[in-house]
């Protein structure tokens, strides 16, 4: 890594690491709200005010990133690496609103498959986002990032046949949107540890 001649603010980092923190918090209740027998309206409030905090979190790493003169992720990286963690966030709201907006109930084993799936990739990746200012033991990260998601899209193909294979065409479609943004959740983590896997090779 280059020479730093001033000492590095860290909150940036902190504060990526809390946004991670939030699609755990979205993740434990997506698992409640899928689980239960009936449409429970006030965990979807719950997850959409972890989406929203995401969100708030964003514009505070924006923030720290435009007023702070020395940060330990260039800024773009830092940029990339928001984006990112707070579309994964965005993913398991759109999840949750479908199983409410279509009254979805006794999804298959798949959901709550790829739910352990994602809350594995989060929990590593809030580590790996406060890691960063050392770049110590994210070469373990991206590749355990990498078998995670390889994970998820398999679980999302054995999903997307069952629907297939179990419902007709217009309730599958409905559980399609949910099973969709499930992926995609997954994908967006995945993102964050290529971009984390970039700044590795940059920075050494």
């Amino acid at each position: 890594m280059a020479l730093r001649i001033f000492p590095e603010d860290e909150l940036v980092l902190d504060l990526l690491a809390d946004m991670s923190g939030q699609v755990t918090e979205s993740v434990r209740l997506l698992s409640e709200l899928i689980g239960s027998p009936e449409v429970d309206v006030a965990t979807l409030d719950a997850i959409r005010e972890c989406e929203a905090r995401s969100t708030d979190l964003y514009f505070s790493v924006m923030t720290t990133v435009r007023s702070t003169f020395v940060i330990p992720v260039p800024r773009q990286d830092v940029y990339v690496l928001g984006h990112w963690l707070n579309k994964a966030a965005e993913e398991l709201l759109a999840v949750a609103e479908a199983h409410v907006a279509h009254g979805l109930t006794r999804p298959p084993s798949y959901a709550t498959d790829q739910l352990g799936v994602i809350v594995r990739m989060s929990e590593l990746t809030t580590r790996a986002m406060r890691d960063l200012a050392g770049l110590q033991g994210l070469d373990d990260y991206w590749y355990e990032m990498l078998r995670l998601g390889k994970q998820a899209e398999r679980i999302h193909q054995l999903h997307m046949a069952h629907l297939l294979e179990h419902h007709k065409a217009i309730p599958a479609l409905r559980r399609q949107q949910a099973v969709q943004r499930f992926v995609e959740a997954a994908r967006a983590l995945v993102r964050v540890s290529t971009e984390v896997g970039r700044i590795v090779v940059a920075e050494s």
